[in-house]
């Protein structure tokens, strides 16, 4: 696992803007007007800045991780949430899934 890289130091100017080490830029791959996300914490003094598609890609898996939580614990019964009886929307009559095989 990779736990990082130090790229250097910085000196945020007057009016708040802080350079990013040009090494630093190319490996990760940050480009001019790139949103980038600002995370902090005051008591510890720290700053952590990364890329916003970073937040993007983790909201998505967030996302359908609780869609999978939530098919799991709307289910009927422990052979549905196991996968055993076929899934929750066969189970409750889905509209979209026609209980007639001739329609």
């Amino acid at each position: 696992m990779h736990h990082g890289k130090f790229y250097g130091s910085t000196v945020m100017g007057e009016r708040g803007q802080v350079v990013i080490p040009a090494e630093a830029r190319e490996e990760l791959g940050i480009e001019a007007g790139e949103k980038l996300v600002v995370f902090g914490n005051k008591r510890k003094g720290v700053v952590i800045i990364f890329k916003s598609e970073v937040m993007t890609r983790f909201a998505d898996m967030i996302f359908r991780k609780s869609r999978f939580f939530e098919e799991m614990f709307t289910a009927d019964s422990p052979q549905e949430r196991a996968g055993q009886a076929g899934t929750p929307r066969e189970k409750k009559g889905d509209p979209e899934k026609k209980d007639d095989p001739e329609e």
